[in-house]
């Protein structure tokens, strides 16, 4: 029985040529001398039909595709290069086996690799292999004059000269095929290895061939990163980009229960929000199995079964500082607007002051107890005149009036011979404008003031990347002994971007009137709760 309609075909394979394989799709041979004439000539037709895999439960059965399998296959058609973050068990590291398995034998001298976690995955892979060409039928193993030549713990060869290589790590093999189960996992357990595979294997692999690297989320790593770099990059794709493909948990049909829950007021909250989010409506059997996941799995189900890549990303246990308020105050409400900066209002800008550190500056409005961040700039190893001739050029300068400097702002700027002190620099660079800096104060306090802050921030998602990823991912050191988070701000590519949040969010003058009184002031961000600093 086949997992998509036919309507669900037409519209997953739209745009490709697997449409015309339609009709083959859906039907069913007449004959033996059929299958070689009409069918076994379609991949898709091969790959829900040929081959037996072990199944979720441990049972063989014969592949036949899902929902999500489809539509990763689907995308593969569109562009080679695949990054998929997905939620648990959607088959799609069976797919690609399968998939792969059936380019090895259908093709002559390909090289195919399959890169595991550690040896324990790897073996399974290879175990996996050997099912498929155990059940492979003899009579399609005689057509094409196949056999096997190497079965070992890491390769598996055939006869027509195409290998399967299953490692943990590939450095200078040239493939044409490669599957990366779990990036994130590896990432955070062998970082040197993800990055060994970004600068080495990924770069052995010719423009055209199928590449694809798919995990859960398993927060800041290099597999985040090349997540990000897939989101942001909407221009046309080359052959060695990646087209980044989210697989959420309410696209599963296994995501369901028959075991009615009690649904809470914090339960029904988050339904709430998906439904409008996603434009979908939940069944209660998906309302369901969500409650049971979230009882056993708490914060880390929106690791496990996420419903949208930032969801994926969040940090569980309270290790991020602002991602959930983000998401619930800004992303959710509609508080990411491009297109925020209005002439009429004074501008501010609080900077986070470093030389070889990365030196950041929050460029931004506010009017009735609301902030509204139009603009970032963001450097290192650059003085500080470097970010005042930038400032000077930008086409809002002569509205700005208030300059935002951290408490250290009082020490003296080496680069400079006159001794002058790094607020006094700007105070020379940007005449007539106030140079405030702020006093010393607990970084716990100054958290504080930027969580209250965040549901009266609204921030332009296009003008502003660095100052959102900051947002999602300035979180606590972890201590690996203890097995908890501290209580201290991990210090990496965030942080800074994050200190420069909170110094604007501290010395700020949140009322924000407009410059021409008399003119009528359009307002279509303004709430009327106001904020308290």
């Amino acid at each position: 029985m086949l997992n998509i309609t036919k309507e669900q075909f037409l519209t997953i394979y739209k745009d490709t040529p697997l449409v015309e394989y339609v009709d083959i799709f859906y039907s069913e041979p007449k004959n033996d001398e059929d299958v070689l004439q009409n069918f076994i000539i379609s991949k898709l037709w091969r790959l829900n039909n040929l081959y037996t895999i072990i199944d979720k439960w441990g049972n063989e059965v014969r592949f036949n595709m899902n929902l999500a399998q489809h539509k990763v296959y689907a995308a593969s058609i569109r562009h080679p290069r695949l990054i998929i973050l997905k939620s648990r068990q959607q088959g799609i590291s069976t797919l690609w086996l399968v998939s792969f398995f059936d380019d090895a034998i259908t093709n002559k001298n390909f090289s195919i690799g399959l890169m595991a976690q550690g040896q324990d995955e790897a073996s399974t892979l290879l175990t996996r292999i050997k099912v498929l060409w155990d059940k492979l039928d003899s009579n399609i193993k005689d057509i094409l004059n196949l056999n096997t030549s190497k079965d070992n713990t890491k390769e598996f060869s055939l006869t027509n000269g195409s290998n399967i290589f299953i490692r943990t790590s590939f450095r200078s093999a040239t493939l044409q095929r490669l599957h990366i189960s779990e990036m994130g996992k590896i990432a955070n357990k062998y970082p040197e290895k993800a990055q060994e595979t970004k600068t080495g294997t990924l770069q052995a692999i010719a423009p055209g061939n199928v590449a694809v690297i798919e995990s859960t989320a398993e927060g800041a790593n290099i597999f985040k990163d090349m997540w990000d770099s897939a989101i942001k990059n909407t221009g046309r794709l080359s052959l060695k980009d990646f087209l980044p493909i989210f697989l959420p948990w309410y696209d599963d049909p296994d995501c369901n229960s028959d075991i009615d829950q009690v649904i809470t007021h914090k339960h029904a909250e988050y339904f709430e929000k998906l439904e409008k989010e996603a434009n979908i409506k939940l069944t209660t059997k998906q309302k369901n199995f969500w409650i049971i996941q979230f009882r056993e799995l708490e914060d880390k189900i929106y690791q496990e079964y996420p419903s949208s890549y930032l969801e994926a990303f969040m940090k569980s246990k309270d290790g991020a500082y602002y991602a959930r308020l983000y998401l619930e105050h800004i992303k959710s409400k509609g508080h990411e607007r491009t297109k925020l900066y209005d002439s009429n209002l004074d501008v501010q800008i609080a900077f986070d002051l470093g030389m070889n550190d990365t030196m950041v500056a929050k460029i931004f409005q506010t009017y009735r107890g609301e902030m509204r961040i139009f603009d970032e700039e963001w450097d290192s190893g650059k003085p500080i005149q470097y970010y005042t001739d930038i400032l000077k050029k930008k086409p809002y300068f002569d509205h700005v009036t208030r300059i935002i400097l951290p408490h250290d702002a009082q020490v003296k700027e080496l680069t400079r011979r006159d001794g002058k002190t790094r607020a006094g620099v700007f105070e020379e660079e940007l005449p007539g404008i106030l140079v405030y800096v702020l006093d010393r104060t607990e970084i716990e306090d100054g958290i504080e003031t930027v969580r209250s802050s965040i549901p009266n921030i609204w921030i332009d998602p296009e003008a502003c990347p660095y100052l959102i990823e900051c947002f999602y991912n300035y979180e606590k050191e972890w201590d690996d002994k203890k097995d908890c988070w501290r209580s201290t701000p991990n210090h990496n590519k965030y942080s800074n971007g994050a200190d420069c949040i909170r110094y604007g969010c501290i010395g700020a003058d949140w009322q924000g009137r407009p410059r021409k009184a008399k003119k009528e002031y359009n307002q279509p961000y303004a709430n009327t709760r106001g904020h308290d600093v």
